[in-house]
C-alpha cells in the first residue's frame, strides 16, 4: 500500500498543480489527459483482475503480476514528472497522458491482486476489518511521509520561489526520490506475502475458467460483468464508488489551488494542512475495528461519509458567505487544521470500512455463483473508481478554464481577481453537496449484515467440505 499512497497522493496532490500552474498547461488539456489515463485505467483494471483470478504460477494467481510491476511502475513514475524543457502545449499534453497511462497501469498489475489477497487470507467478519485498518495505517503513514518529505525537502521556500510547490526544479527530484521508494516497497511487499500462496483460494469452477483464447476471456469477463452486477450489495458500493470518487478527484485536484489561492497559505503552513490530515487518520485506523463491532458496518459508513461531506463543505461555505476567518487572521490555519483533522477521522471509517465490505461481498458472490472472484470484484470498483475520479480531475481542469484562473508563471494569491477565487470556492465546496448525497442514498440498498455473513460462511464451508469428498 505504500507505493499505492506515493501514487495517489503525488498524482491527485501534486500533478495537476504542476502541470498547469508550473509547466502552463492549458487546464482543459491537463484534465483531459488525467480523464483519459484514469479511463484506460478503468477498464484495464477488470481484464487484469480476470486474469489473476485464473491465472496459474509457482507464485500462484497473484505474486507475479504484483513482481512485475515494480521497474515499470518506477520508471513511470519518475518521467512522469520529468517532460522534456523544450515540452509545451500538445507535446506536454500526450506526455502527459502516456505516462500517466504507464503509471496507473503497472500499479494495477500490483494493486488489483494485492487487494485479493486481502479477502483471501481470513473469512472472519472481524478480522477482515483489522487487517484492513492495518493495511491503510501503513498506506496513510507513507502518503504522510511523502507530504513531510515533499514540503520540507523538495519545495520549501526559496528566494526565487517563496511558494516552493511553484519551482519546476524541485519535481524531478522529488520524482526520483518517491520511484526508487516505490519500487523497494513493492518488492518487499511481494515476497512479504509470498509465504501464504499455498492457503489461498483456489478458483473451483473449473468449467468456466477461460483459456488462452480472447474470445473466452471476453466471455468470462462480460458473464462475471452481469454476473456481479446482479449482486444488489455490489450494486450500492459500485455506485457509492462512482459518486464519492467524482466527489473526492474534484476536490484532491483543487486542494493545492485551494491553499495557495483561496486561503494564501505559506507553503510552510500549506504542509500543516497535510499533517494534520494524516495524522489523524493514522490515528484513528487502530481503532475503526471498535467503532464497526460498535455500530456494524453500514452505520460506521454513513458515520464516515457524513464527517467527511460536512469538513470538505463547511469551512468553504462559511468562508464565502463571510462567516469564516479572513486570510491574514490567526484563527485561520487553527480552523482549517481541525476540518483536515476532523475529515482524516471520516476519512479512516471510510478506507477500512469500504475494503472489509468488498471482501464479505466476495464471499457472497461465491454463495451466489459458486466462485471465487476477488480480482474481478475489486477491479470493477477501481473502474467506477478511478474512471470517476477521471471525471472529477477532468472536471476540475475544466473549472480552471471556465473561471479563467491565470496560469502564467509563478502566479501569487494577491494577483488573482476576487471573482475568480470566489468562482473556485464555488467549485470546491457547494457544487460537492449534490454528489455526497448520492452517496448516502445509494448505500442504503446494501444489505451484508454481521448475521447475514455468519450465514454466507457457514454455506461456502459446508460446500467446500463437501467438494472435497
Amino acid at each position: 500500500m505504500g507505493a499505492e499512497a506515493i501514487k495517489t497522493n503525488s498524482l491527485e496532490f501534486f500533478l495537476l498543480f504542476y502541470y498547469v500552474q508550473v509547466l502552463h498547461l492549458d487546464p482543459i488539456l491537463a484534465g483531459t489527459a488525467l480523464l483519459l489515463a484514469l479511463v484506460f485505467d478503468g477498464i484495464s483494471d477488470p481484464i487484469i483482475g480476470a486474469f489473476s483470478d485464473n491465472y496459474n504460477s509457482k507464485l500462484g494467481r497473484r505474486h507475479p503480476f504484483m513482481y512485475a510491476s515494480a521497474i515499470p511502475f518506477g520508471l513511470a513514475f519518475y518521467l512522469l514528472f520529468s517532460p522534456p524543457e523544450s515540452f509545451s502545449g500538445m507535446n506536454l499534453f500526450l506526455w502527459l497522458t502516456f505516462f500517466a497511462i504507464t503509471l496507473r497501469l503497472m500499479m494495477t498489475f500490483f494493486l488489483l491482486p494485492y487487494y485479493a489477497l486481502g479477502a483471501e487470507l481470513t473469512e472472519n467478519y472481524e478480522d477482515r476489518t483489522a487487517l484492513v485498518a492495518i493495511r491503510n495505517m501503513f498506506s496513510f503513514i507513507a502518503a504522510m511521509i511523502l507530504s513531510i518529505v515533499a514540503f520540507t525537502v523538495y519545495f520549501k521556500a526559496t528566494d526565487d520561489y517563496p511558494q516552493g510547490q511553484l519551482n519546476p526544479d524541485a519535481y524531478p527530484a522529488f520524482a526520483f526520490t518517491f520511484a526508487i521508494v516505490s519500487i523497494i516497497v513493492i518488492f518487499i511487499t511481494t515476497l512479504g506475502t509470498q509465504s501464504q500462496i499455498p492457503f489461498m483460494h483456489k478458483n473451483n469452477s473449473d468449467n468456466e475458467q477461460f483459456t488462452n483464447s480472447f474470445t473466452s476471456f471476453y466471455r468470462y469477463f462480460y458473464k462475471g460483468l452481469l454476473e456481479t452486477l446482479k449482486n444488489r450489495s455490489f450494486l450500492s458500493i459500485f455506485l457509492v464508488s462512482i459518486t464519492f470518487f467524482i466527489l473526492s478527484g474534484l476536490q484532491r485536484a483543487l486542494v493545492l489551488h485551494m491553499n495557495t489561492y483561496f486561503w494564501a497559505l505559506e507553503t510552510s503552513k500549506i504542509q500543516y494542512m497535510f499533517y494534520a490530515f494524516f495524522v489523524s487518520t493514522v490515528l484513528v485506523i487502530p481503532f475503526v475495528k471498535h467503532i464497526i463491532n460498535w455500530l456494524d458496518k453500514k452505520r460506521s459508513m454513513y458515520l464516515g461519509l457524513s464527517i467527511i461531506l460536512t469538513s470538505f463543505v463547511l469551512p468553504t461555505i462559511l468562508r464565502l458567505i463571510g462567516l469564516f476567518p479572513e486570510n491574514d487572521s490567526s484563527l485561520l490555519l487553527p480552523f482549517l487544521i481541525v476540518s483536515q483533522i476532523t475529515t482524516g477521522f471520516g476519512m479512516a471509517i471510510m478506507v477500512v470500512g469500504m475494503g472489509s465490505i468488498m471482501a464479505d461481498i466476495a464471499d457472497d458472490q461465491e454463495l451466489k455463483t459458486g466462485k471465487r472472484q476477488e480480482g474481478l470484484i475489486f477491479s470493477f470498483i477501481g473502474l467506477a473508481s478511478k474512471a470517476t475520479s477521471g471525471v472529477g480531475h477532468f472536471l476540475a481542469g475544466l473549472a480552471l478554464s471556465l473561471i479563467s484562473f491565470p496560469t502564467s508563471e509563478n502566479v501569487n494569491a494577491n494577483e488573482v481577481p476576487d471573482d475568480v477565487i470566489f468562482n473556485l470556492g464555488l467549485v470546491f465546496g457547494p457544487s460537492v453537496l449534490v454528489f455526497g448525497l448520492a452517496c448516502f442514498y445509494f448505500f442504503s440498498f446494501y444489505s451484508i449484515t454481521r448475521k447475514s455473513h455468519e450465514k454466507t460462511l457457514e454455506i461456502l464451508s459446508l460446500r467446500r467440505s463437501e467438494s472435497k469428498k
